[in-house]
């Protein structure tokens, strides 16, 4: 790309900085807070999983009675649980990866540099495909956890994509 198709696509403000593009800049902040919030929950899955194990125990425990529905999808969170705790280390280090190449390729592509859109693509891919290969689809127990695992990675991804033309560096 030469110059005169960057400061075609760059605004500049009264200095000669190019100024950032505001779909760009909406989405590199909230990557940083996803990051933010994605390394906070990433670093206390352990004691989600006990607490969750807790609940499930209290609500069987109760005398409540549960219909067959809802017996089998805590038969199913549960082995999932279980399942998570069993390789909780590989997870979460597959979990922090992830998070580190998202904020590096934000971080990237705040300085218009196109590589950082692909770190950034390979951030979100690592943990859909790190957990899949872990725990296959227990990992996904219903339609919350499929839009959170699958749903809002594909839409940032397709989003950064739609900014890929500022990317010129």
């Amino acid at each position: 790309m030469n110059e005169d198709t960057t400061k075609d696509l760059l605004s500049y403000d009264e200095q000669g900085k190019a100024k950032m593009p505001g779909g760009l800049n909406v989405l590199t902040i909230l990557t940083f807070i996803g990051c933010a919030i994605s390394g906070l929950f990433t670093l206390l899955l352990p004691v989600i999983y006990k607490f969750s194990l807790n609940m499930m125990d209290k609500a069987l425990s109760s005398g409540k009675e549960f219909s067959a529905k809802e017996m089998a999808d805590m038969a199913k969170g549960r082995a999932a649980i279980e399942l998570g705790t069993q390789n909780m280390i590989p997870l979460i280090i597959i979990g922090m990866v992830g998070i580190i190449l998202c904020f590096v390729g934000a971080l990237w592509m705040r300085k218009y540099k196109k590589d950082g859109y692909w770190l950034y693509v390979a951030g979100e891919l690592a943990p859909v495909l790190g957990g899949f290969l872990i725990m296959g689809t227990a990992q996904f127990t219903g339609v919350a956890s499929i839009l959170m695992g699958i749903g809002i990675p594909v839409l940032f991804v397709i989003l950064y994509t739609m900014q890929r033309k500022y990317l010129v560096k």
